[in-house]
């Protein structure tokens, strides 16, 4: 029961980080701010996945997962390892290609020279420091569901 209860805690303040977190007043933000800050190599700590009753589930990633390194240049490049332990640490995926921020808040990631779907690869921006950067693969801002990946700067 604790645990459910913690659970509900921790969904409605994913919620509200989520709410507040993705406004703007456009008389001070800008896309080159959010570029400053966002460029740089971050590692993968965290996914944590919201359904549509509200109900969060986080995945802690193990110590291979956290092996794997998101660089966000600033030639606009993108370069993403990605590891996983299956009997041993090996490597999942290793994707490049181009990213640009839309709108102040969206990351576009164009792999390998594709986006699909026109939205396959933009993900909100929840929360941009120079230490911590929070995205959701859910960009629909009417859905309680979310996808969001939690990375650490690491340079």
């Amino acid at each position: 029961m604790k645990n459910q209860i913690l659970k509900s805690i921790l969904g409605i303040v994913m919620l509200s980080l989520l709410l507040t977190g993705c406004s703007s007043d456009n008389s001070t933000d800008n896309n080159d701010d959010t570029n400053d800050e966002i460029i740089g190599v971050w590692k993968p700590l965290q996914a944590v996945f919201i359904d549509s009753s509200g109900t969060m589930t986080t995945d802690n990633y193990s110590d291979c997962e956290q092996t794997g390194r998101t660089t966000i240049s600033t030639n606009g490049n993108f370069a993403q390892t990605g590891y996983y332990p299956v009997t041993t640490c090996g490597l999942e995926f290793d994707n490049t290609g181009d990213w640009q921020i839309v709108n102040q808040n969206i990351l576009r990631i164009t792999l390998n020279g594709q986006v699909d779907n026109g939205n396959i690869g933009d993900y909100l921006i929840v929360e941009l420091t120079a230490t911590t950067l929070k995205i959701d693969a859910d960009t629909d801002p009417n859905s309680i569901e979310s996808e969001i990946y939690v990375f650490q700067k690491v340079n």
